[in-house]
């Protein structure tokens, strides 16, 4: 085993584990965690079987086997943004309808009923504003 192979899997086992930590704290999905140890243990498999690698881009035509590795590396994380991007605008859109429902069931702001006085604006987190 060489230096690189080590390395690779040296590194896929980190990973792992630092997956299965932040999942263990709840910081991470279950869902993006099971894709983080996907990619853990294919670095794993491509850790242990390099040669593999080596005859895959042999045959499509790629000079070096690291190169085969670098685009698909780069094809997966296109996927992983383009799949966050559609999240995050999902949950966009929610909270826009979270904020209109909110403002809906405080009312009108600063036109309470001639009986309950002036509506005390509700004080906000300096933290939450950033």
């Amino acid at each position: 085993m060489n230096r690189l192979e080590l390395v690779v899997l040296i590194a896929a086992i980190l990973l792992m584990a630092f997956t299965i930590e932040v999942l263990r704290r709840r910081r991470l999905s279950e869902s993006y965690a099971l894709l983080w140890l996907g990619v853990g243990l294919g670095a794993l498999i491509l850790g242990l079987a390099r040669p593999l690698v080596d005859r895959v881009s042999e045959a499509l035509g790629i000079a070096y086997g690291t190169s085969l590795v670098f685009g698909v590396a780069l094809l997966f994380l296109l996927a992983v943004c383009i799949n966050l991007s559609i999240h995050v605008s999902k949950l966009e859109t929610r909270v826009e309808v979270l904020a209109e429902e909110v403002a809906l069931l405080r009312g009108p702001v600063g036109l309470a009923a001639p009986e309950a006085g002036p509506v005390e604006p509700t004080p906000v987190d300096p933290d939450l504003s950033r």
